[in-house]
């Protein structure tokens, strides 16, 4: 998989089978500015970076509902994601970083 857009599709569907995850968080001035030049912005809440011998250090950026336990909410999304990004993308991660930056509440539809 050398598809930026393919890996990016991989990891944001990976974080989000999680339903203590609400959403990722919006564009950021910054990246907003970045799409009006042309510039992909993939996913706000999603970068990836790569070290001399290719290997992969993801940064996350999640918005969670209320009541969840954020530090074993963290370690499970991190387990997921390296494991199935290394079995289906054959890549090699580094680490998996997440910053919650928000909690939203959950109303009685989304339950």
């Amino acid at each position: 998989m050398n598809d930026d857009a393919q890996l990016y599709d991989l990891i944001e569907k990976e974080v989000l089978s999680f339903s203590e995850v609400s959403r990722f968080p919006d564009a950021s001035l910054t990246e907003n500015i970045q799409a009006a030049l042309g510039r992909d912005v993939l996913n706000p809440g999603i970068r990836v970076s790569s070290d001399d011998d290719d290997v992969l250090t993801i940064q996350l950026e999640i918005i969670v509902y209320y009541g969840v336990n954020i530090p074993q909410l963290c370690y499970d999304i991190q387990t997921k994601v390296r494991k199935n990004i290394e079995e289906t993308a054959g890549l090699e991660i580094k680490a998996v970083n997440i910053r919650v930056v928000g909690i939203d509440e959950k109303n009685d539809t989304q339950e």
